[in-house]
Parts: structure tokens; sequence; C-alpha cells
């Protein structure tokens, strides 16, 4: 069978297979789209680990892809051919001999400062300034603001329910800060379901802003994507002295351990704490001479 025969296939199931995670089976077709391209009409039991090198260099090299967009690339590749084997169009996972791209490139990522926000927002307008705000001031999830219904804002207690999430911890209640009511608040019309509607299609709510969000970079010369702006919550919280535990309920994850990877202080708030911490040193040996 040609991979893109299959790949249709592999992609209803994994559709199927992860009706609880759409962000899954959305980052799975997507890096299907070009796996699709490349492989083609090949026989998937045809490919080698030499043909997924050349697709790695076609999409870091011709493309210009992110690692970590090579990466998410290779591992849903790595998730077709394990359904492959299963349905025998193929006798082995060839992904197993190919080197992927680290944590380390995964997780890489960008903290906005004060000017690059203020930059930002000068030229995000509509639903993208909105969002965007709401991003950066509740460190929600990107899905989680698109896809937030009106029902689940409640202005008079001052917050949003996150309904929907992939663990126990995403589903949680958020406390809103002033801003993020006053932008809520003028978008609570009543006249859709979701606090930011599809201007295609009004019954369904918005599925990405990226078109919007890279003509803003375009335009300002800036360099990060829309979930960077979640990150710089979570870090302006950690340097804002809120411990760990705390930071990772409102983020919606279930432990510490998933939280120590948005947490990026910067030098200056580093260089403070060393500060403090060499006070309180000289405060102890005063105190012990005395």
């Amino acid at each position: 069978i040609a991979f893109s025969e299959a790949g249709e296939i592999f992609k209803a199931q994994i559709k199927i297979d992860h009706a609880a995670k759409p962000g899954t089976w959305k980052r799975v077709s997507t890096s299907m789209a070009s796996l699709t391209v490349h492989f083609g009409k090949m026989l998937v039991s045809s490919i080698r680990p030499k043909d997924i090198e050349n697709f790695k260099s076609w999409r870091l090299t011709d493309h210009k892809v992110r690692e970590v967009t090579c990466r998410h690339d290779l591992h849903a590749l790595s998730k077709f051919f394990q359904w492959a084997r299963k349905m025998g169009y193929c006798r082995e996972n060839v992904t197993e001999d190919v080197a992927i791209p680290s944590d380390a490139d995964a997780i890489r990522m960008h903290v906005l400062s004060a000017a690059d926000e203020k930059l930002y927002f000068a030229h995000a307008v509509g639903a993208l300034h909105d969002a965007g705000r709401l991003l950066i001031l509740q460190g929600c999830r990107p899905e989680e603001v698109y896809g937030l219904e009106q029902e689940h804002v409640d202005l008079a207690r001052g917050v949003i329910h996150i309904q929907r999430g992939k663990t126990k911890a995403a589903r949680r209640t958020l406390t809103l800060t002033s801003e993020s009511k006053t932008i809520l608040g003028r978008r609570l019309n009543g006249k859709s379901l979701w606090v930011f509607p599809s201007p295609k299609k009004p019954a369904a709510h918005i599925g990405s802003l990226d078109g919007s969000h890279n003509r803003v970079l375009t335009k300002t010369g800036l360099s990060f994507c829309t979930y960077d702006l979640r990150h710089t919550f979570a870090t302006r919280l950690a340097e804002s002295g809120v411990d760990l535990p705390t930071l990772a309920a409102i983020l919606g994850h279930s432990s510490i351990r998933c939280v120590q990877r948005y947490v990026h202080p910067t030098a200056e708030h580093q260089r403070e704490a060393m500060l403090k911490y060499d006070l309180a040193l000289q405060a102890d040996q005063r105190a012990m001479i005395h």
C-alpha cells in the first residue's frame, strides 16, 4: 500500500483513538501532511532509514523548520509505522534506527520581555489581541482560550472554568485578573456558544490564530509562538514568588516536574535572588558574632 493511501486510513484511526484529545490528533494530522508530501507514492514496506534521514534533511534544510517541529513529525511517523506493522503493511518500525532531536530542542521556548509584549500587542487586533492577552494574563493553553464557552465564564465571581483537558489537573477554575474580566465582559454577548466564535463558522470556535499572529511577527520583527505567551505567564508568576505546587495547579499540570519546563528565571532575577541570599548570609554571620 502507498504511504499516501495508508496515511489517510491512519489519520481516521487516530481521530477515533484520540477523540478525547483533539490536540493530539491535530498535531499528528499536521505532521502527516508533510510526511505525505515527502513519501507520497512510496510503498510503506519500501521505506528505509535512509529515506527518513532524507526527510529530516528536507524539513530542516529546505523548509527550515525548527528541530522541535521535525521531532513532532518523526514521532508521528513512528506512530504511523507502529500502526502499519499491526495492519500488515510493513514488518518493522524503521524510525527506530533514526536519531530524533532531543527533548532539549523540544522544550526550547521564548519568554517575552516587557518591551516585546508592548510591541506585539500594539499591532495585535481583534480576536488575536483578546486571546493573546488572556494567554499572558491567565496562563491558559491556546486551545483552552479558543474553545472557552460563554457559560463557563462567571464574571460575578471573577472566574473561568476550564472544563476540558487531557488530565484531571487540566480541568480547573481560574481567578481572573482585572484586565481579563474587562476583555471577557466585552465578548459575552449571548450570540454564540463560544467566547471566540469562528468568523467563517459561527457554530464553531476558532481553531487557530497563527495566520494573524505570523502577520504581526512580520510587522514587528519578533519571533515566538503563541504558546510562548503561556510560558511568559509561568515565568513571571514564578519570579513573583508563587510556589511551584500552586503554579502547577494554575497551569493545569499534574506534577511539579511538568511545570519546571515552563519556568525560566531571567538573568536579572537570578542575580537579585543571589543578592538577597548573600544579604541573608551576612545577617546570620553578624548575629553569630554578636
